[in-house]
């Protein structure tokens, strides 16, 4: 080292040291001189050698050629746009191929060079064992590669969980079967679109619309490719509808976010077909003018941005044809919509636009022009989101309120894109206000994937390569994804948009369709405005209030309990819960937790049932193998202090959460693979009184819940309530 960089050394380390100590000083004031000495001795040096290993690494980076450093960072580059997983996963992926690679393309250059031929016997045949080890790692590895994965089956499938008799006495029909209609279909399309389908012979002509208020960086290239820019967005869809007479609802479907020159519109033909059969009028709409395109985005240097408000536009202005044409006797749909019953269905980014389109229709002005003026105000009565996606549209920074209409969300456990279930923040945000029957539910679904929902996407969610990292084998079959879509969204249409109420309680208790759905694993959610909620755990920071004012919750012996926003695999939800743990092996003074209710602000009738909200929280490490269905005691009591209990087995014991694993093994448990996923219960006040005709439900005081038949278990607690039973 020469003087100069002496000298700078000396000084710098001497006034940094001097520096340290001054300030040492000041945040240990407070404590003795031998804390103060051990502290800022540890501090220091801890400091010194992490600073030495980070010295070392600059030191070993610059005795790496540049022509390799170079080719690090390119292939790191290359690697993670071939392996499109989540980050988490991905980085540390890439970090291990690139580490075996590099170290495999070192011996074998070396010994074809012959750089081991002179050394000594010991270095060589050190080396030709260590190359024909990671050569064997790489022929295994090229073939883990190109293998589908293995099958996987769920811990607990729906016929053993719904095993009761009384499933079988429902009189419902099978949603998912054709109906008595004879299928007509036909296409409608701007002038000189993209796409000739809809330009046929026999197909309705629309106008275009002006999106250019509603997306950024529309590149030229994307317009050279379209055939028009962002201010003559077509209008485009395939219509499924029924032959015969009489007004039909309307069932608009829209797909997400694909590769832009693939079409995913036609993969709804198999919903569009079924619905149709049974008295809708079923609509695709193309949007894929609005999806990702690598090449029109300049390799997705510059893409095109927030396009989901144009997503949910387009979907009002399609509503705005069909509004026209019913009221146009020259159009064969001429007073054949019912346009007081309309459905929004989304796939993907799909599923936020249709929540888009549906607050957009009660607005005047869009968030983020108040220039423009809306006048929709359609009747949107119901929404479908099919692994849908959320916040990624957040006018104001806020995310999308929606009130007073019935919603189902659809999520695959194994789903490769959108792989936490954001839309349960949509879900837990829908509120009502008025007397109308709504419902909102929410299925989840081992074994289903994302691009399954659409038949042109297929079992492989990530794109090209990615799709080998992954376990596909246990992904369900296609015509099994179909079948639950269509059974879910058949029997949901029909509940809320042709008020056979029925259908209802397969969303309260998915034990009534077990005859008709894939025999797996389902968690399902459900609540309406049929119900009042004592405890939803959003409304404050206090632990002991309940949402309605007066009410108390308190908990004895337990483990855990803490509210919290919800964890998904990847990200937090919006919405809060109650954790609760309890570990005993004494059941005579089981944990408990109690809600004591307020003596306002409920109306209690003979004709109610409790219901609340339960998930099972994934267990790590050992425990793992531990995991077992719950089940605990809930014992209701009246002001006069007359009991009665039933177990939650009475409905059905909680099965363990659900275990999403998406990579191939080894790899199968690296990231999170497990979300806290609430199911539905409900309780009749009537069963508890059979238990004790003494107890008075109208009377209801308290709530316990006992965990006395479990030993020990970790759950999430939410959206407990009083639900008005009707006749």
């Amino acid at each position: 080292m020469s003087l100069g960089w002496k000298g700078a050394s000396i000084v710098l380390g001497s006034v940094s040291f001097l520096m340290i100590l001054i300030q040492g000083k000041f945040l240990l004031d407070q404590r003795s001189v031998f804390d103060f000495v051990i502290g800022i001795l540890v501090f220091i040096f801890s400091v010194i050698i992490i600073s030495g290993v980070l010295t070392l690494l600059f030191q070993l980076l610059k005795k790496i050629p540049g022509r390799y450093i170079w080719v690090l960072v390119t292939s790191f580059v290359f690697l993670l746009f071939s392996v499109i997983i989540p980050l988490e996963v991905a980085i540390p992926l890439i970090l291990c191929i690139v580490a075996f690679v590099s170290l495999w393309g070192a011996l074998l250059f070396k010994w074809i060079k012959g750089s081991y031929r002179h050394a000594k016997t010991s270095k060589r045949v050190g080396a030709s064992l260590l190359l024909s080890i990671m050569t064997i790692g790489m022929v295994v590895g090229g073939y883990w590669l190109l293998q589908s994965g293995e099958v996987n089956s769920p811990d607990f499938t729906l016929s053993q969980l719904k095993a009761s008799k009384h499933y079988d006495n429902t009189m419902l029909n099978n949603p998912s079967n054709p109906g008595s209609y004879r299928v007509n279909k036909l296409t409608y399309g701007s002038p000189h679109t993209y796409r000739k389908e809809f330009n046929q012979k026999n197909s309705l002509q629309t106008e275009t619309v002006d999106g250019t208020n509603y997306l950024e960086n529309w590149s030229s290239v994307r317009t050279k490719t379209l055939g028009f820019g962002p201010d003559k967005l077509p209008l485009n869809g395939q219509v499924w509808y029924p032959d015969g007479q009489g007004v039909f609802p309307l069932v608009l479907i829209v797909h997400g976010n694909h590769l832009m020159t693939d079409y995913s519109d036609p993969g709804y033909e198999y919903l569009g077909k079924l619905l149709a059969s049974r008295g809708y009028i079923a609509v695709s709409v193309d949007e894929n003018f609005l999806n990702f395109s690598p090449y029109d985005d300049l390799f997705l240097i510059s893409p095109l941005k927030n396009e989901n408000s144009a997503r949910g536009l387009i979907l009002l202005e399609h509503l705005q044809l069909w509004e026209e044409w019913n009221k146009n006797n020259n159009n064969p749909f001429y007073q054949k919509v019912d346009m007081e019953q309309i459905a929004l269905i989304g796939h993907s980014r799909g599923g936020e636009a249709i929540a888009i389109a549906a607050a957009f229709n009660e607005m005047n002005h869009p968030p983020n022009n108040g220039n423009i003026k809306f006048d929709y105000h359609f009747s949107i009565r119901s929404l479908v989101s099919i692994a849908g996606t959320d916040g990624q549209y957040l006018p104001s920074g806020k995310s999308l309120p929606l009130k007073n209409i019935n919603y189902l969300a659809l999520q695959g456990a194994h789903d490769m894109d959108v792989n936490s279930f954001t839309s349960s923040n949509q879900y837990n945000r829908i509120s009502y206000s008025d007397k109308e029957d709504y419902m909102n539910a929410s299925v989840y679904i081992y074994g289903a994937n994302h691009g399954q929902f659409n038949e042109k996407w297929g079992r492989g969610d990530g794109a090209g390569t990615a799709n080998q990292f992954f376990n596909l084998q246990q992904i369900m079959p296609r015509e099994q994804q179909e079948t639950v879509a269509k059974v879910l969204i058949s029997a949901f249409l029909d509940s809320t948009l042709k008020e056979m109420k029925n259908y209802q309680k397969i969303f309260q208790d998915l034990g009534y369709a077990k005859k008709w759905l894939p025999d797996t694993q389902y968690i399902s959610n459900y609540y309406d405005s049929q119900t009042s909620y004592i405890a939803t755990f959003n409304e404050d920071i206090d632990i002991n209030t309940t949402t309605v004012p007066g009410g108390k919750l308190n908990g004895e012996n337990l483990k855990e309990w803490k509210e919290e926003k919800v964890k998904l695999k990847f990200t937090e939800a919006q919405y809060s819960a109650v954790q609760l743990g309890w570990e005993s092996n004494d059941l005579t003074f089981p944990a408990s937790y109690t809600i004591t209710l307020p003596d306002r602000g409920l109306v209690l009738e003979q004709n109610n049932s409790l219901v609340f909200s339960l998930a099972a929280i994934g267990k790590e490490g050992k425990e793992k193998e531990e995991e077992a269905l719950i089940d605990f005691t809930i014992t209701v009591e009246d002001s006069e202090g007359e009991k009665a209990s039933l177990p939650l087995s009475h409905v059905a014991k909680l099965p363990p959460a659900i275990k999403g694993n998406l990579l191939k093994k080894p790899f199968s448990d690296i990231g999170p693979i497990t979300e806290p996923v609430f199911q539905y219960y409900k309780f009749f006040l009537n069963d508890f009184q059979e238990i004790n005709s003494q107890f008075n439900s109208s009377r209801l005081e308290k709530i316990h819940f006992q965990f006395n038949l479990t030993k020990q278990g970790k759950i999430l607690l939410n959206n407990i309530g009083i639900r008005h039973e009707t006749k």
